[in-house]
């Protein structure tokens, strides 16, 4: 089963284990047809979750009770973890303002060659940003259209022509 990262878990909200997630789902009711979320507790370790209740708050935050979380301990360990949803699901979703998820698609740069695949997706003000191992370092690459050349979803690859001397930064 292929996992899509929706957010993190912030923080706890109160005594009864309930937690404060933010997501990338761009809906403050868009928790209404998930019955259960993943958790990553470990790298590619998906425990499920049950939805007890939720809360919409914003568009990118909602408080959830899950099942078997009714503590604010039980809630302190899963702060800071990614939660996910099936593949399926978040297709079925489509979340305005959601880029697909390109975790796991190599890139290539026009003029490197291939830089490795894509572990992380950050969004900033403008900017998607994929972390890449090349080279046994994390490299930052900027998903902009100034640097994006090709997008190729059936083979998972992206192709960019990133600017002169930015993997330096990350070598040197």
């Amino acid at each position: 089963m292929e996992y899509v990262s929706i957010g993190r878990i912030s923080t706890t909200h109160g005594l009864d284990g309930t937690l404060l997630i933010r997501h990338n789902l761009g809906n403050k009711n868009a928790f209404r047809n998930i019955p259960h979320i993943f958790v990553e507790v470990r790298r590619e370790s998906y425990i499920p979750y049950f939805i007890e209740e939720k809360k919409g708050m914003t568009e990118d935050e909602i408080l959830l009770r899950l099942d078997d979380v009714h503590t604010v301990e039980a809630a302190k360990n899963l702060t800071g973890k990614n939660i996910y949803i099936e593949e399926e699901r978040y297709a079925q979703m489509k979340p305005k303002g959601a880029t697909v998820n390109m975790i796991g698609f190599s890139v290539t740069d026009k003029k490197a060659g291939l830089l490795g695949t894509i572990e992380d997706l950050f969004e900033t003000p403008g900017q998607v940003l994929a972390t890449v191992r090349y080279k046994d370092k994390e490299v930052i690459v900027p998903l902009i259209d100034a640097t994006i050349v090709a997008i190729d979803g059936a083979r998972r690859a992206i192709t960019v022509d990133l600017p002169e001397g930015l993997l330096d930064v990350y070598l040197g």
